[in-house]
């Protein structure tokens, strides 16, 4: 388990300016981080992994999780209309749910993680043929659980001054950023 300050300390050991904290079906522990962020000089930005019918999704800008499972299109709907961004998470996984092949079929996302610090080097490939595939940018995310992985991927902007959840949901929407591997 990974505690908050391990994530900001080592988030800051990797010279990383920001992280988002994306926990399963809730944003329980978004505030307390921003706050522990805030006093080691650390950008944390809030957002949620949901889990859709089809499999797991990175929602920014959505307040509060569904009150059951939903189907990624309903869900794209709702975010949309909030103002807000959808990605699809670690989609050919096997160890976790993952959209895989219906990734092809639910259209409206934002990006697409290429790179997570979980998937397997293949899978992460199968990730990006899929981004390739769909004309949708790729995001890194180090998907950290311990102190050791984080920051292993990560998102590189073109614009380097995002400072708030609206604006990161807006650079995400711009498509202006790439994934990169920092360690490993």
């Amino acid at each position: 388990m990974l505690h908050t300050k391990d994530l900001v300390k080592q988030a800051k050991k990797m010279h990383l300016d920001a992280v988002c904290i994306t926990d399963h079906n809730t944003a329980k522990a978004v505030e307390r981080v921003k706050a522990i962020g805030k006093e080691q000089g650390l950008i944390v930005f809030g957002g949620m992994e949901v889990r859709c019918l089809e499999g797991d999704v990175l929602a920014f800008g959505l307040q509060e999780p569904p009150a059951h499972k939903v189907a990624a299109k309903d869900l794209l709907e709702q975010v949309k209309r909030d103002g807000g961004t959808l990605i699809v998470a670690h989609p050919f996984r096997t160890s976790a749910p993952s959209l895989r092949k219906k990734i092809f079929e639910v259209r409206g996302f934002d990006a697409i993680e290429v790179l997570n610090g979980n998937s397997t080097d293949e899978e992460n490939k199968m990730a990006q043929e899929a981004a390739q595939k769909l004309q949708l940018p790729g995001t890194g995310g180090s998907d950290a659980h311990s102190r050791n992985s984080v920051g292993k991927y990560a998102t590189e902007f073109d614009d380097d001054s995002i400072k708030s959840e609206q604006e990161l949901i807006a650079a995400l929407k711009s498509g202006r950023f790439r994934a990169k591997k920092l360690i490993g």
